[in-house]
């Protein structure tokens, strides 16, 4: 947003809690408590210096799909409104041409002949493709451009403690002002950064917890009247391997699907989605499913673990005879892992180390799906005794939840994969330890793809968002939220260019009404 502006004329102050590195007393402000579904610790999953986690996000790119925005949560404007600005959010990115989903084009680059996508049938599956970036560490790639912008003030050690709300601003008003930002540094230093307009932009954990903490504004929270800023927190959930497939043919090879190509000027590659038919007619959310090839079975291996755990609780398995033949048919697989556990070595006699040119007999499923809105997954703030920061602030609680919804997309979703697997001819498919009783339990593999979203999400009707669809806060005049908490949902695709594009959106309006006021 401030390198949006930076040719406005109008003045920008950036503040940055950490400093241009990592800094271990700084991270630590992150810390929080897990409840609900178990994930990773809070202090591990994004980063707290000059550029935040882009300077550890693994570049993957996707816009989010047009029925994303027409769902019962809808978004304000529809994926249209953003097409433009996802152009140029691919460009800030370092991305190739905004063209994702044109198989044909990227087959017309050179190296692109051989990426061929599935016949999947329509209803049920689609190829969905993806861009990578460099990654761009936003930080490092765009210090420069900040500095030579002479509107453009970066304040680095900068952690902001609230909101202060305008002198004639009360509690009680229908429509209130925000005077701006009461700040220190790590030292202890305190001041104070005014303006005409504050924007919050510090991701789907902190934003809330920034609101939430500002009861001088509101005694609830800043846009808190309506008990909705960090509700309906969601995450990207990940079950890998969920699934094998074992192919047909030994050498089958999908380069589409099974690695990221460098083709002129884009990293691209391919997974296998959801279509809106399939969406409407099961009534799941998004997901998509990455090929991970093998050259090695594994199915003796998982229904080893299974027949293990089976009979530890006195139970037999699902398709018993199935796994006994799937272990007769890897006898060579359990042995080599047998003997290497055994005897701590990385080789056995059993099973030659594979090699590069080993054909690819299977594929290891990961799905990665679309999570429910649900007022009940939070972020709060932590009411135990001593739970605060080295800076006196509250830490928060993540209340990680899911509905029946959410295991309904992640069976079926495997289904439609086995289904078309099969028809296909590919080979077939069975599911993993874990991923058989998905109407029943979370397998304990499952994890979150540490994409925070939803926690101020955009509505026009202030009873159902915290903010307008131009981010800014409802019950006040000055006061915006920008990135990934304004989602109202979050399909399957990776966040990152969408904060990017309603940045771009967003400096676009503020840029025109402050420019209108003078």
């Amino acid at each position: 947003m401030a390198l949006a502006l930076k040719d406005s004329g109008l003045k920008i102050v950036l503040l940055e809690s950490g400093g241009d590195s990592y800094d271990d007393a700084m991270q630590d402000l992150y810390k929080g408590r897990l409840a609900g579904i178990p994930t990773e610790p809070l202090d591990v999953t994004r980063l707290r210096y000059f550029g935040g986690t882009t300077n550890h996000w693994s570049g993957w790119c996707r816009p989010l799909e047009p029925v994303d925005f027409e769902t019962a949560h809808p978004w304000p404007f529809d994926r249209a409104h953003l097409d433009r600005y996802y152009e140029k959010a691919a460009a800030i990115c370092e991305l190739g041409p905004a063209r994702f989903d044109a198989l044909e084009f990227w087959q017309g680059q050179k190296g692109g002949e051989a990426l061929k996508a599935l016949a999947t049938n329509p209803d049920k599956l689609t190829t969905a493709v993806f861009q990578i970036s460099p990654p761009t560490h936003f930080g490092e790639r765009y210090a420069d451009a900040l500095a030579a912008a002479a509107n453009v003030t970066v304040l680095l050690d900068a952690s902001v403690l609230s909101l202060t709300p305008a002198a004639d601003s009360d509690a009680n008003q229908r429509r209130k002002a925000i005077a701006g930002v009461a700040a220190r540094t790590a030292d202890g230093r305190r001041f104070a950064v005014n303006g005409r307009v504050v924007v919050v932009a510090t991701g789907g954990l902190e934003t809330p917890r920034l609101l939430l903490q500002s009861t001088a504004v509101h005694p609830a929270g800043a846009g808190n009247e309506h008990d909705l800023v960090g509700r309906y927190f969601q995450d990207h959930p990940w079950i890998a391997r969920s699934a094998y497939i074992s192919f047909t043919r030994p050498d089958t090879n999908l380069p589409l699907y099974f690695q990221e190509n460098s083709l002129p000027g884009a990293t691209i590659f391919g997974t296998l989605a959801s279509t809106p038919k399939a969406r409407a007619l099961h009534d799941i959310g998004g997901f998509r499913i990455w090929l991970a090839p093998s050259n090695r079975s594994q199915l003796g291996l998982d229904s080893a673990r299974q027949l293990a755990d089976a009979a530890s609780e006195g139970r037999l398995p699902d398709g018993l005879w199935n796994h006994i033949g799937n272990i007769f048919g890897d006898l060579d697989q359990l042995a080599d892992r047998g003997y290497r556990a055994a005897f701590g070595s990385k080789d056995s006699p059993f099973v030659d180390p594979p090699k590069p040119d080993d054909p690819i007999v299977g594929a290891w499923v990961d799905l990665n799906f679309e999570q429910t809105p649900n007022p009940e997954s939070r972020v709060s703030l932590d009411q135990s005794a001593g739970a605060v920061d080295a800076f006196g602030q509250r830490r928060i609680v993540l209340d990680w939840r899911m509905e029946n919804r959410d295991r309904r997309t992640a069976s079926r979703a495997l289904a439609l994969l086995a289904e078309e697997v099969g028809r296909l001819g590919i080979g077939r498919m069975q599911l993993l330890e874990g991923a058989t009783e998905l109407d029943k339990r979370w397998p304990a593999r499952l994890t979150g793809s540490r994409h925070h979203m939803g926690t101020a999400r955009m509505a026009n009707d202030p009873a159902l968002g915290v903010t307008d669809a131009n981010g800014r806060v409802h019950s006040t005049e000055n006061l915006y939220v920008c990135g990934s908490a304004l989602f109202p949902t979050s399909g399957y695709a990776n966040p990152t260019l969408t904060i990017v594009a309603l940045a771009l959106r967003q400096a676009e309006h503020l840029a025109e009404r402050l420019t209108k006021q003078g």
